[in-house]
């Protein structure tokens, strides 16, 4: 009896490191992301064989439907609050203190257009976890030709238009205050140079 006792702290002690492990790896990725419809979230609740590795789609309302809970609204909040969301709604109702741990397994495709004189002009794909720049947009889209014009680089989002010069961007770039990261829809168009 006392050796079974034991063999469950043992087991919870690593179970609780591992959740740990998993939340810091979380924050380090982009703790910022925000949960979009079709987004394709793991959720993991320690202990608990019915309620792990529960692979849940964001619908297009920007809910999940999670057993016990029904539909649980999760679009715009981090896997930080969705964790924190989850453990608090399964702590009210129907388990005592549970660990959960929330993945982003896969990711809507979420897209930007580059136009104008570049070597790959289209749409570029954003990362799911990593946050992009113009700059770094531009890079992906083959980078700029001989034909561009540095000086007038439009950014559209939500219908408002700014034009940067390439050197601005750059320096920008490394600014947490003045750098511009793209969302999907945001169109960047490099103007060209008129000889």
């Amino acid at each position: 009896m006392c050796l079974q006792f034991i063999k469950q702290i043992l087991v919870r002690s690593f179970l609780s490191a591992a959740f740990t492990i998993a939340v810091v790896a979380q924050a380090q990725s982009n703790p910022d992301y925000q949960i979009a419809a079709q987004d394709l979230l793991i959720i993991d609740v320690v202990g608990e064989k019915d309620l792990s590795g529960k692979e849940c789609r964001v619908s297009s309302s920007g809910t999940i439907v999670f057993p016990y809970l029904g539909s649980v609204e999760v679009k715009g909040k981090t896997v930080t609050e969705v964790t924190a969301l989850l453990r608090e709604l399964l702590d009210k109702d129907y388990l005592v203190e549970p660990e959960v741990m929330v993945t982003v397994k896969d990711y809507r495709t979420r897209e930007i257009t580059v136009m104008g004189p570049v070597n790959k002009p289209g749409s570029v794909v954003l990362p799911g976890e990593q946050k992009i720049t113009i700059v770094d947009a531009i890079g992906r889209a083959g980078g700029l030709t001989k034909f561009a014009n540095k000086d007038k680089i439009k950014f559209t989002r939500d219908g408002r238009t700014e034009t940067f010069s390439f050197d601005t961007l750059k320096k920008t770039a490394t600014d947490p205050q003045k750098v511009i990261y793209l969302q999907p829809g945001d169109i960047i168009e490099v103007a060209e140079n008129i000889f």
